[in-house]
């Protein structure tokens, strides 16, 4: 049992990957109205780094990450938490298995990225920045259509292949080459008319702020949007975030390589 004093509200499931979990807290925390330590969120970050590929799952069909998001998923209702987030876009391919695992309620990110979408847009086509196991899922092609938003995917391959370097590059610790990528994938997105990026993979959340050129997209953050819904849902007050890690850009870095126009991928939905 434990001691209702230190009982945590929110449990996160970390380590998917670690800086993307790292990303998720301080968000929440900077997005948090507050003034002093009590005013937080109590929570709980269960980091799972060793947890099994979700990308290399999806595309497997197979899920060998589920036993251990089970388990996850358990451990923090042991701890009596109100409500669990994961910090990790792929994860969420098993949404509900743990929600039939969990007493707690499991927030969904792409609920949270719609919510965070329309405080930007009011129509209009999004270009979703994710894990190939992400958009093999689908969830978010098929909540952005319900909500009105056109869904774009570059049919040039050097779109995705600049999201899937910018992701390892996050994971190894090179945000700043990360953000270089990253940029380059957005031009790509830009010139093939959409009117906003989404970044629906949570290493790409921890380059947003080290982005210097978006080209006018408007940048949706998946983990700032998952730490609004969290707040929202705690009762806490939510403001956007104030203060964000960068990271200077080194000058032997070649920013004028950009991306040429490239035709439209049909819409998802």
């Amino acid at each position: 049992m434990i001691d209702d004093s230190i009982r945590p509200q929110l449990g996160i499931i970390g380590g998917l990957g670690p800086l993307a979990s790292a990303d998720f807290y301080f968000k929440l925390t900077r997005m948090t109205q507050a003034v002093r330590d009590n005013d937080h969120v109590p929570a709980v970050i269960l980091s799972v780094p060793q947890l099994p590929d979700r990308t290399e799952a999806i595309l497997g069909n197979h899920d060998g990450p589920l036993a251990a998001l089970i388990a996850a998923v358990s451990t923090l209702n042991a701890l009596g938490v109100s409500c669990i987030a994961v910090p990790c876009n792929t994860a969420h391919h098993w949404y509900d298995q743990l929600v039939a695992n969990s007493q707690a309620r499991i927030l969904h990110i792409g609920d949270a990225v719609v919510a965070e979408t329309r405080r930007s847009l009011d129509r209009g086509r999004v270009a979703v920045l994710a894990t190939r196991g992400t958009l093999v899922s689908g969830f978010y092609q098929d909540r952005m259509s319900a909500a009105g938003f056109g869904l774009c995917l570059p049919a040039n391959a050097e779109f995705q292949q600049r999201v899937d370097s910018a992701i390892s590059l996050v994971k190894a610790g090179s945000i700043a080459d990360a953000a270089i990528e990253t940029e380059r994938a957005l031009d790509i997105a830009q010139a093939a008319g959409a009117d906003a990026a989404l970044l629906g993979c949570t290493e790409l959340s921890v380059v947003a702020a080290s982005l210097n050129d978006v080209g006018g997209l408007a940048v949706i953050d998946s983990n700032a949007a998952l730490a609004r819904a969290c707040l929202t849902r705690l009762g806490f007050g939510a403001q956007d975030a104030r203060g964000l890690p960068t990271v200077s850009r080194l000058s032997g870095h070649d920013r004028s390589l950009r991306a040429s126009p490239v035709r439209l991928a049909q819409p998802y939905g």
